[in-house]
């Protein structure tokens, strides 16, 4: 059990540095290699190592984005950030940003205008949350004078 254990984690850590140098592999190994012989791979441990992980969800987005529509054209995104984070923290309009060109680029659509924008913190119980909110309206594609409905 041991063994297949230590060669899952040796397994882990060069799956993990595939781009990483020769001499860079050795670093991860053998750190899993010092965890194992230190006795830190007992069931308690790693039981608590895996709600660490539940909880924390590193591969996890740093925001999420509550869309509510107003109109055809008006949007309303609400975002908010991870209670455990690590960092992300000057994302909100990056992120926002990313979403109303999502919503731009639908069938009739060409741009995006930002009506409102703001944001701050909401200060509910356990953790704090960065929060964002803004309003945004899309601009409809006009053809050139003349390209429509033009007759030869």
């Amino acid at each position: 059990m041991r063994r297949a254990l230590a060669a899952f984690l040796a397994a882990l850590g060069l799956a993990a540095c595939a781009d990483l140098q020769p001499k860079e592999v050795a670093l991860p190994v053998a750190g899993a290699l010092l965890v194992k012989d230190a006795g830190f791979l007992k069931v308690p441990m790693i039981a608590a190592a895996v709600a660490a992980y539940v909880v924390i969800d590193p591969l996890a987005p740093n925001w999420t984005i509550e869309e509510s529509r107003q109109s055809d054209e008006r949007y309303i995104l609400a975002l908010r950030h991870k209670a455990i984070h690590n960092g992300g923290d000057g994302e909100a309009r990056q992120v926002f940003s990313r979403r109303a060109a999502q919503l731009a680029g639908q069938a009739g659509f060409g741009a995006y205008e930002v009506v409102s924008w703001q944001t701050g913190i909401d200060s509910s119980r356990p953790f704090a949350q960065r929060v964002a909110y803004g309003e945004l309206r899309l601009v409809r594609l006009t053809p050139p004078k003349g390209v429509a409905n033009s007759e030869p």
